[in-house]
């Protein structure tokens, strides 16, 4: 016994004597089918080592290699132009829940080992990424699975032009690989197999290289398995009977010393005699070596969230000062200030204070020979206030107040030209802010909020931002799937529509900063079609809405269209029913020179009952 402790502890210095927890599993006595009494074994106390658990699994496979089994084939399999290059007789015998390649983003030259590596689909696509300088090892206890995977190597070498793909027999919990010799690991719906999932992960901690990381698609529950399944020899091989409630899984890594966990994917996966049971891609890394007498640097999280973990281990709660490497501090961009040893913020650039002016902006200000105006004017042109002059026709014109030489279609009749980043630059701050912190799940009333802020003109680009804002606000505070960092995403994104978009690109900024806010609740991406197909179908909703009006552009009607359509539609589209009913009270129509009056839907019945004698002539249409 003491050798054998001896040896443990060589094994896994970092990590003690402990290879079971109380509570963790076993599966030396595997339950057949059919029997009446159903037997537990759950080890109650310390365990160093058990008999074997894998003969059942390898009898199973052995058997799913020689003939395709249905009932375990892999789901998620890629298709098409992605998977061409691999036999037939491989991706037939591919058995798993979600290939986890994608998300583990294998980089060429990268050594990767897939553990359960079965037909061999997930080794041949990942070769594809690491390319002929990289190496691929694939790791199987089945021989059958051996001879599948080696039969099908020799075609895919000839058809990606190299040979980058090796084949070891052996057990996850002792796997053949050298210490630290490997960047990533990746398993599909295997480890759930293992008979020691403790071992198993100290194992893959044992060959990853400092930093490296582990990328794992496999079946979890969110209550504990049921004895009848967890002890099936028929529910193991299927992958169930060995899944892992959630909760323990992140328990169990942490245990094994991996930091940096993220969660890709989780998608209901089988119900079977009352479990229900999912299937999860997670990620977590080796934590990088320590480094004796690195330089520390003062840093500050910023929120929004209560802490930040980083990659080893370091909890960075939000506003506290703490100390970390220099060369981690890199990593963390301007979601920390970082300071110098003055107390100065050198990583993120921040605007001088409100209440008077730096020294620098002086000094600037001369050198360019412009006046840094006090009060902007509310609308037409910030600077004097005279009409805004548009045309098809663009020419280079140097912003009046940042200076910026960019071509323009617009400028105002004493030739003043603020550039969309000047003209909403104040007001886009106004949106993040009155978003962020307002509880509003009226958009209308969240509308009318930021529009009565001084700093938000009649008309701007501000309005392409302030739309996205208001909607993934309002979804955020009637319970939907918007956290504070996609409202700021979508305030982002709103803001790179030019100013006069509604005529020079045919499409209204309120209408693509609705479809923005839209692909964000739906999750859109330009490779996710049913999500894509669907924030535009919802955008064209809103385009149509606005398009059935014939005047001159009116930011407040339009992001009001805009807003009353979203809602009408959100239940459809998101899920969820989003609020617009606010009264929303025109004070603008004897100052907004393209009014359109009695065609516009704000124009009330009182203004259309009045005497017309009571209409400035001015303003008459």
């Amino acid at each position: 016994m003491l050798a054998l402790i001896v040896k443990q502890a060589k094994s896994y210095p970092d990590q003690g004597l402990l290879r079971l927890r109380m509570g963790d599993v076993r599966y030396d006595c595997p339950q057949e089918e059919g029997n009446e009494v159903v037997l537990t074994h759950c080890n109650c106390v310390v365990s160093l080592s058990g008999r074997d658990g894998h003969s059942p699994v390898r009898e199973f496979y052995g058997a799913a290699a020689r003939t395709a089994n249905l009932d375990i084939v892999n789901p998620q399999a890629p298709a098409g132009e992605q998977d061409g290059f691999i036999p037939l007789q491989a991706k037939q015998r591919s058995y798993g829940c979600g290939s986890p390649v994608k998300d583990a983003q294998p980089q060429g030259g990268e050594t990767l080992v897939d553990l359960g590596s079965g037909s061999g689909v997930e080794c041949f696509l990942a070769a594809q990424e690491v390319g002929s300088a990289g190496r691929v090892i694939g790791i199987d206890m089945t021989d059958d699975m051996l001879a599948l995977a080696e039969s099908s190597s020799k075609e895919v070498a000839a058809e990606l032009g190299f040979d980058a793909v090796e084949f070891r027999k052996g057990f996850l919990e002792d796997i053949p690989v050298e210490d630290e010799s490997v960047d990533v690991v990746i398993s599909n719906c295997v480890i759930n197999l293992s008979p020691d999932k403790r071992k198993t992960y100290l194992e893959i901690l044992r060959v990853l290289k400092p930093g490296g990381r582990m990328v794992v698609a496999d079946i979890v529950t969110d209550v504990p398995v049921n004895a009848a399944v967890g002890q099936s020899a028929r529910w193991r091989g299927e992958c169930l009977g060995g899944a892992m409630q959630q909760d323990d899984l992140v328990q169990m890594l942490e245990d094994s010393g991996f930091v940096g966990l993220q969660l890709h994917k989780r998608y209901p996966y089988r119900q079977v005699l009352g479990n229900r049971f999912f299937s999860l891609t997670y990620e977590a890394r080796k934590p990088l070596e320590k480094k004796e007498r690195e330089e520390q640097i003062p840093v500050v999280y910023r929120g929004p969230h209560r802490a930040l973990q980083m990659e080893n281990g370091i909890l960075l709660e939000r506003g506290h000062v703490a100390s970390v490497p220099i060369t981690e501090s890199k990593s963390l961009g301007d979601s920390v200030f970082v300071f110098d040893p003055e107390g100065n913020i050198t990583n993120v650039e921040q605007e001088p204070c409100s209440c008077g002016v730096s020294p620098e902006e002086v000094i600037a200000t001369k050198e360019r020979k412009r006046a840094v105006p006090i009060r902007r004017h509310n609308q037409d042109c910030m600077v004097c206030g005279e009409e805004l002059v548009y045309s098809n026709d663009a020419s280079e014109r140097a912003c009046h107040f940042c200076g910026k030489v960019e071509r323009s279609n617009s400028v105002c009749r004493r030739d003043h030209f603020i550039c969309d980043g000047c003209h909403q630059e104040e007001a886009i701050e106004v949106v993040r802010h009155i978003c962020l912190q307002s509880r509003e799940k009226d958009m209308l009333a969240l509308l009318a909020t930021i529009r009565s802020h001084p700093a938000v003109p009649m008309h701007g680009p501000e309005h392409h931002a302030m739309v996205p804002g208001v909607i993934l606000t309002a979804c955020r505070n009637s319970g939907g799937p918007v956290e504070d960092e996609d409202i700021l995403a979508g305030i982002d994104r709103g803001s790179k529509v030019p100013g006069g978009a509604c005529g020079f690109w045919g499409s209204c900024g309120a209408a693509i900063g609705a479809g923005i806010a839209a692909a964000m609740i739906l999750d859109a991406t330009p490779l996710t079609p049913y999500p894509r197909q669907r924030a535009q179908s919802f955008t064209a909703a809103i385009l149509t809405a606005i398009a059935e009006i014939v005047g001159g552009r009116c930011c407040q009607r339009e992001t009001w269209l805009a807003l009353t359509r979203t809602a009408a539609l959100s239940k459809e589209y998101f899920g969820i029913s989003l609020q617009a009913e606010d009264v929303l009270h025109c004070n603008q129509y004897d100052t907004n020179r393209e009014c359109i009056r009695k065609q516009c839907p704000l124009w009330e019945n009182r203004m259309q009952e009045a005497d017309s004698t009571l209409i400035p002539m001015t303003m008459a249409r």
